[in-house]
C-alpha cells in the first residue's frame, strides 16, 4: 500500500475530526460531550500518544493530566482540544517525560490488523456496533463502520490505540453525535442479598465517572470541583488540587464506593488552602445565587427547586436529561459558601 493512499486516508480523517469537534445537537454543551470529543481527538491527532493521558471537564474548562514525550506533543494535545465547541479553557498539566533509549518494536501491519480486530470483537460493550479494520499501513490504522452510541465509538478507538506497534488511528466511523442518558449515567439501586444486575456488570467508564462525581459533590469533606475524575477500564484516575491528606483519603474512599470500579489511582495533589477568616454566607444568599445559575444552564423542561440549610443544598423537581443533572449539581457545588449538595433530582422519563 503506497505512501500517497495513506496521506489520503489521514487527510479523510482529518476532516471527520473536524466534524467531530462540531457543536453537538442538543443547546447546552455537557462537559460529558466535551469529554469524549477531547479523548476522540487526543486519540485521532498525529504525534499525540494519548494512551497516558487523561481528561477531565468541569463547567467548560478541560484538564489535561498524565505524561507525553515532548513539549511539541504537549503543545499539540492542547491545541486539539482548544478547538472543541464549549471549551471554556484547556489547563495543561502534562508532564513531559522523554521516552527511555530504547529501540521501537516494529510489528507487521498483518499482525497489528488480526490483533486490532480480535480486540474489538471480543469487546462486549461494542456488541451493538459493527467496527471493522479498513486497513494498516505502516502501524497507522484505519476505523471505519457504524457505531450504536458515541461512547462505543471512543471505545473503539481506545481499543484500537492500546494494541502494540499502532501509531496513529484515523476513524471513519458513523455514530451519532449527542450522548444518551443510558450512556451518562444509570441507576443500579439494589438491596442486600440481590444478585448484581446485568447493569451494574457493565459499568461504563462514563457511568463510573459520573457517579464518583456525584458522590464527591455530596461529600462536604472534599472539593468536588477541584478534583478531575477520569475512568479507563474501570480504573479511576484522581487527579487537581486538595487542601489536605484527609480531603485526599476522602476523594479515594468515595469512589471507591461506586459500582464497577476496579481500582482507584489518587493523584491528588496537595496544596494546603492560603489562611483566611472564613466568610459565613446566608442560606437565603446562597439560594437566590444558585437558583440563578442553575436555572440560566437548564434546557427547556427542566425545573428545578433549590433549598438550602446550614450551606447544604438540596436540589428536588424535574431536568429532561442527565446531562442537566450532572450540570446542576457541579454548578450548586461551585456555589461560594456551598458545603455540600443533596441530589434528589429527577429526569424525566420519555
Amino acid at each position: 500500500m503506497s505512501d500517497r493512499w495513506w496521506k489520503r486516508a489521514a487527510t479523510g480523517g482529518a476532516m471527520l475530526a473536524g466534524l467531530l469537534l462540531s457543536h453537538p445537537v442538543f443547546g447546552a454543551v455537557p462537559d460529558s460531550w466535551i469529554t469524549t470529543k477531547a479523548k476522540l481527538a487526543l486519540m485521532t491527532t498525529s504525534g499525540v500518544s494519548s494512551n497516558d493521558v487523561n481528561v477531565d471537564t468541569i463547567d467548560g474548562h478541560v484538564t489535561l493530566h498524565g505524561t507525553v514525550s515532548s513539549e511539541q506533543e504537549k503543545m499539540r494535545a492542547e491545541q486539539a482540544v482548544r478547538g472543541i465547541d464549549g471549551v471554556k479553557d484547556v489547563r495543561n498539566t502534562l508532564a513531559v517525560v522523554p521516552p527511555a533509549q530504547q529501540k521501537a518494536v516494529e510489528v507487521a501491519d498483518d499482525k497489528i490488523k488480526q490483533q486490532v480486530e480480535q480486540k474489538l470483537s471480543q469487546d462486549k460493550t461494542l456488541a451493538d456496533s459493527s467496527i471493522k479494520v479498513a486497513s494498516v499501513n505502516g502501524g497507522n490504522v484505519v476505523l471505519t463502520g457504524t457505531a450504536a452510541s458515541l461512547s462505543d465509538h471512543l471505545r473503539a478507538v481506545e481499543d484500537t490505540r492500546d494494541v502494540a506497534g499502532v501509531k496513529q488511528v484515523v476513524s471513519e466511523i458513523k455514530s451519532p453525535d449527542a450522548l444518551s442518558d443510558n450512556e451518562i449515567w444509570r441507576e443500579t439501586k439494589k438491596t442486600a442479598g440481590d444478585a448484581p444486575s446485568a447493569a451494574t456488570e457493565t459499568m461504563s467508564d462514563m457511568w463510573i465517572t459520573s457517579a464518583a462525581k456525584v458522590r464527591l459533590i455530596a461529600d462536604s469533606e472534599t472539593p468536588a470541583t477541584d478534583i478531575n475524575v477520569d475512568t479507563r477500564n474501570a480504573v479511576v484516575t484522581l487527579f487537581g488540587i486538595v487542601p489536605s491528606a484527609a480531603a485526599k483519603s476522602a476523594a479515594e474512599a468515595d469512589v471507591k464506593k461506586v459500582s464497577g470500579v476496579k481500582s482507584v489511582r489518587n493523584e491528588l495533589q496537595i496544596v494546603p488552602s492560603a489562611k483566611k477568616e472564613a466568610v459565613q454566607e446566608k442560606d437565603s444568599d446562597i439560594k437566590d445565587r444558585v437558583a440563578k445559575r442553575v436555572d440560566e444552564s437548564l434546557s427547556d423542561g427542566s425545573s428545578v427547586d433549590v433549598e438550602v440549610k446550614n450551606g447544604v443544598v438540596r436540589l428536588t423537581g424535574k431536568v429532561e436529561r442527565q446531562t442537566d443533572r450532572l450540570s446542576a449539581l457541579t454548578i450548586a457545588r461551585s456555589t461560594p459558601g456551598v458545603r455540600s449538595v443533596v441530589d434528589d433530582l429527577q429526569v424525566a422519563v420519555r
